[in-house]
């Protein structure tokens, strides 16, 4: 079941006498209300569902934030009717990218954007040019509790939390209620936690509070306990409350004046001095489900009218959970189709009094689940953000620093001459993100590629006559910004015994015993059988060889029937490898005839024994 950051980006269902029923038409009544949890059990029922209720089962798991049953399921559904909705190609994109089913993704969106997609190679180009880099480390993991939303108060931060076993349970998660909590952060601990004081937290949910500079005034978001029918479904949409210390006592508790019972208005964020307020809503005249507006405070701490923040920030798409650093800067989370999965991070710079286009803060803070409510102290290099990557929503603590060039300066030699090897293709990948980059080494043997701190790569190089090697490298942040690394080859004719290098054509071969077939015949006798299982060890032992199987005749007869019988002898040969299991791909059959004799035979001067020297199978490595 999705966390509590569901909680945040759908209307809040409150669940009031149900049936229990496990009917179809329940389970359609269900979905209708939102109540997706228990929809799923009850279609779950049913032994056969019809295009529509397929397609409804699978919307329950995406918004249960369960992508794999909702994957499956969507797939279902399009086996049913493939004429699917473009909103529908967008969900089940998302969930496949929870799945970090990233080709299918992109095969989705492709579909629903009209343009060729590939999230993980838009992903590396925009991790090169960002200004921040972040390290995550998550806070209290073992524990069972769903933490998100942080904000920074006195020395300590208050976030939300289902820890609270007294609260009544919330139907949708069987979980209670979220309330309001403080806490320090000691390493990667959270300790000294406990409610927040006063009159703040309440038998439904409470979440995202944020403080003003004196530590005076709060304001927070508080699902209404009034419910609205809105698209025919009763929901207590989200709203904003503000509170004053007083003395030591946190009271006058009320909702702002712009809430409104017919849409929501959450995740509140101030402005550094405190003058204006800034949260997501999905008011109608909006770009999409949720924008991010603003509204100014003033002096009376009247609430004035809302002010949407424009296309510069706001898509189709969700957008909330704003922060505003001190520098002006805008942050908050987005689903957007670039995006790794879920919700992610995004940034929007303050520059000539206004908001700059928002941009994706990239893979070292976003992943393939919900990733949002960052919130930072520029000047010290930290912050905090909220993560379900783990299956729960957790809350990160954040070391971020500026984001510089990384490169990894690399050469290929040969492992016995310590010879620079050139034109050897070498191969990257990222093991994050499932990118691939290739380039080949220069005439010294040197390579170069541009990666990110924090991620692990694997380096592999080719080359024709050299067995295979590969590398894994972890690139840590650090002030050293270049890794060195050395891939050293093995040439095949230096790896094994049976391999040779032939200086007469100058060739690389694997040197087996002759070959016998019967006079006029193509057949593998059983002898033959065993030196080519020989072969056979070979090339399973050098899984990337190609070898050329080529098949020479003495020089009786006539040229073109020499021809065909060696042409035959070699597909023979290639048939029995195959047989066992070697790639036909692998293997390269070629019938020679007279045309390559070892010695001067020809048929009319040279003996039997002298003959037979040119009757021959020759195993040469083309790869």
């Amino acid at each position: 079941m999705r966390t509590y950051t569901i909680l945040c980006i759908l209307l809040i269902v409150f669940q009031v006498g149900f049936s229990q029923s496990k009917t179809l038409k329940e389970a359609n009544k269900l979905f209708a209300n939102q109540a997706y949890a228990e929809a799923i059990q009850a279609y779950e029922t049913e032994e056969t569902l019809d295009s529509t209720a397929t397609l409804k089962l699978a919307d329950a798991y995406y918004y249960t934030a369960d992508a794999q049953n909702a994957s499956a399921t969507y797939e279902k559904a399009w086996m049913l009717n493939p004429n699917q909705s473009l909103n529908t190609y967008f969900r089940y994109a998302d969930a496949a990218k929870r799945n970090k089913d990233y080709d299918k993704a992109n095969e989705l969106l492709s579909t629903y954007t009209g343009e060729a997609i590939s999230i993980l190679e838009t992903t590396e180009a925009n991790d090169l040019k960002l200004p921040q880099y972040f390290m995550p480390t998550v806070l209290d993991a073992a524990s069972a509790y769903d933490d998100f939303g942080a904000a920074y108060f006195d020395r300590q931060i208050v976030f939300a939390s289902n820890r609270n076993a007294e609260r009544p349970l919330y139907a949708w998660t069987g979980k209670p209620f979220l309330d309001l909590y403080y806490a320090k952060v000691l390493g990667s601990t959270i300790t000294d936690e406990g409610l927040f004081p006063g009159a703040i937290n309440t038998d439904t949910h409470e979440s995202n509070a944020v403080f003003t500079a004196d530590g005076k005034r709060m304001y927070f978001t508080r699902t209404s306990s009034q419910l609205s029918r809105i698209d025919k479904s009763k929901v207590g949409v989200l709203q904003i409350y503000s509170a004053e210390l007083v003395g030591t006592q946190w009271s006058n508790v009320k909702p702002i004046e712009i809430n409104n019972p017919l849409y929501s208005i959450t995740h509140p964020a101030l402005s550094s001095d405190g003058s204006t307020l800034y949260f997501a809503s999905d008011m109608p005249g909006g770009f999409g489900n949720f924008d991010i507006y603003k509204a100014e405070i003033n002096p009376d701490g009247s609430i004035s009218n809302p002010v949407n923040l424009g296309p510069q920030i706001n898509t189709d798409k969700l957008e909330q959970f704003p922060f505003v650093s001190e520098s002006g800067n805008l942050y908050f989370a987005s689903n957007r189709v670039e995006g790794l999965g879920g919700l992610d991070v995004y940034r929007s710079d303050w520059e000539s009094g206004d908001f700059q286009e928002a941009f994706n803060l990239g893979s070292s803070i976003n992943s393939n689940a919900d990733d949002f409510a960052l919130i930072l102290k520029e000047g010290y290099g930290s912050g905090f953000f909220s993560s379900n990557r783990t299956g729960k929503d957790k809350l990160y603590a954040l070391e971020i620093y500026p984001n510089v060039d990384y490169v990894v300066l690399g050469n290929v030699d040969d492992k016995t001459t310590l010879k620079p090897i050139p034109s050897a293709e070498v191969t990257m990948f990222n093991t994050k993100t499932g990118t691939i980059t290739k380039t080949r080494s220069a005439e010294d043997g040197s390579f170069k590629f541009e990666v990110r701190p924090n991620s692990s790569y694997k380096f592999k190089a080719n080359k024709e006559l050299y067995v295979p090697t590969e590398k894994e490298v972890k690139i840590e942040y650090s002030p050293l910004t270049r890794t060195v690394i050395k891939l050293e080859m093995l040439a095949y004719a230096d790896s094994d015994s049976l391999i040779v290098f032939n200086k007469r054509n100058q060739t690389t071969q694997i040197n087996l015993e002759k070959i016998f077939f019967d006079f006029d015949k193509a057949t593998i006798r059983p002898d033959a059988a065993k030196i080519l299982n020989k072969l056979v060890e070979v090339m399973q032992k050098y899984p990337n060889m190609n070898i050329e199987v080529a098949s020479h005749t003495d020089s009786k007869g006539s040229d073109s029937y020499n021809l065909q019988l060696s042409e035959r002898r070699a597909q023979a040969t290639v048939a029995y490898l195959i047989s066992q299991g070697i790639n036909e791909s692998r293997l390269t059959a070629k019938g020679y005839g007279e045309t390559d004799l070892i010695n001067d035979c020809n048929s009319m001067n040279c003996t039997d024994a002298q003959q037979d020297v040119n009757r021959r199978s020759e195993f040469t490595i083309l790869k």
